[in-house]
């Protein structure tokens, strides 16, 4: 179990809980700057750790109050599980084992946020947070001698590069820290509130966990993983009413069931090539499955190694042809309910509580006591009306050029990063190295995790981002000094 601010890390971490008591790093001994202390944060500097000279410090930004938490895994919610079995969310690639053995000792005295099914061993979203946490605590006992992890509780707001190399990294409380290189790990940025009381734009958000009466519903646009979690939310606060959810495609993910495994497939390179000819690919590999009794989970779970490498060798036009035309339909197949999840919403769709649209939002009134949202059914000619107490929008990550974090807005606007090709996260190269506006590598600043979706397609998983980590923290080991001496401790 994760050791608590109270416990043997306390005076580490007490170190860090205020900017103002930071302590910069010795002169000529600049810091990698890790932005954001999720998951893809948190891995990103222990892996760092493992691989970078014992000497380098590396700092860990964090804006919220927690680290090693995110968007992700703050819940406190024991229901809220993840979506992948806990022998897959190892966060470590060499250990794959490593959660599993964590769950087995927590487990002994205290096994809430632990579902055995048939389909596998599924663990809460805050469980996961406190091992994450417990990594993070582990490195900081390591390191405490040297003080080689550093953690800054504090928003990283802009970065400016120095003549001699290096940047400037500001942060909004007021401090300013030379680094030796950035690692943008901010997961998935959180999307700005609506002024509107009756719209949550963020389905995290404090407005989105506010009271709510038992007479009239509340509809949540889109129905993917996020709505899952957010209706379990809603019926475990109190709230019995209606709710309705609604998509283009009225398409739920599936459910996690036990599946054998199947072989990888070895595509031509006409399946490479053409979204069409690969889906057919996929169907004839399900068919032969099927043949053989074994279940389509499979292999869909067999092209977990491909994906990236298919992602990158599409053609452009065809990369579009995916995101406008198959993109839901792979989404519900590849990121599925765990079963207690898919159990209780097949329950409340039986009983009328929970009812799936397929269809449009075209406009959404908020004045008043109700919001009033206008949407065309898929395939109606006309359009109908739902009035609701609440709209919380869960239809997925919004286009990058938004945003308006700060950091990576001014990344782009200086011509540090650009917006990839589909405007779904930063442009990267193969070496996770941000591409600036001129097509040319930014010398050391790299990025991981959701925000380079764009790139990599598959890369918002535990099990692809501690990848990604390993290699992007390869990567700035490289362009640090190659002969000093490594940490070689076991997280």
């Amino acid at each position: 179990m994760a050791e608590t601010a109270s416990g043997p890390v306390a005076p580490v971490l007490s170190l860090f809980r205020e900017p103002a008591q930071f302590a910069p790093p010795p002169p000529g001994k600049r810091p990698i700057a890790v932005i954001g202390a999720g998951f893809s944060g948190t891995i990103a500097a222990l892996h760092l750790l493992r691989q970078v000279p014992a000497d380098q410090p590396v700092l860990l930004c964090e804006r919220a109050a927690e680290f090693a938490r995110g968007l992700a895994y703050a819940t406190g919610d024991t229901e809220h599980l993840l979506n992948v079995r806990a022998t897959n969310m190892s966060a470590l690639a060499d250990a794959p084992s490593h959660f599993a053995d964590w769950l087995e000792k927590r487990a002994a005295t205290s096994p809430h946020g632990q579902h055995a099914t048939a389909a596998g061993l599924f663990a809460s979203r805050g469980l996961y947070g406190q091992y994450l946490r417990s990594l993070l605590d582990s490195a900081l006992r390591e390191t405490a001698g040297h003080a080689q992890l550093r953690l800054m509780p504090d928003d990283a707001i802009a970065a400016t590069a120095l003549p001699a190399g290096g940047f400037a990294l500001r942060f909004a409380g007021g401090t300013t820290l030379d680094v030796a290189g950035i690692v943008l790990a901010v997961g998935n940025i959180a999307p700005e509130e609506n002024p509107s009381p009756r719209i949550c734009a963020n389905p995290w958000g404090a407005k989105a966990a506010n009271p709510l009466t038992g007479d009239q519903p509340v509809l949540i646009v889109g129905t993917g993983l996020t709505m899952v979690d957010l209706v379990l939310s809603l019926r475990r606060r109190g709230f019995a009413g209606r709710i309705i959810a609604l998509s283009r495609s009225g398409l739920l993910p599936h459910r996690h069931a036990p599946a054998p495994p199947w072989p990888t497939p070895v595509l031509t390179d006409d399946e490479r090539q053409s979204v069409r000819r690969l889906m057919q690919r996929i169907r004839r590999e399900v068919r032969a499955a099927a043949a053989q009794g074994i279940d389509w989970r499979a292999v869909i779970d067999s092209l977990r190694p491909l994906t990236a490498g298919i992602w990158g060798g599409l053609p452009a036009a065809e990369r579009g042809r995916f995101l406008r035309h198959a993109r839901r339909a792979w989404d519900v197949h590849r990121h599925r309910m765990a079963p207690p999840h898919a159990d209780l919403i097949a329950d409340m769709q039986r009983n009328g509580s929970l009812q799936i649209i397929a269809g449009r939002v075209t406009e959404i009134d908020s004045d008043g006591a109700l919001a009033h949202v206008r949407y065309r059914p898929r395939g109606a000619a006309t359009e109908q009306t739902l009035a609701v107490q609440r709209v919380i929008l869960a239809n997925g990550l919004g286009p990058i050029a938004r945003t308006r974090d700060q950091l990576i807005a001014g990344l782009v606007a200086s011509g540090l990063a650009r917006v990839d090709s589909h405007g779904l996260g930063l442009e990267v190269t193969e070496t996770l190295h941000v591409v600036g506006a001129n097509g040319t590598p930014a010398e050391r600043i790299w990025a991981l995790g959701p925000i380079v979706r764009g790139m990599f397609w598959e890369c918002t998983a535990v099990p692809d981002i501690r990848v990604q980590a390993s290699h992007m923290a390869a990567n700035v080991a490289a362009a640090l000094r190659a002969d000093a001496p490594r940490w070689n401790f076991v997280i």
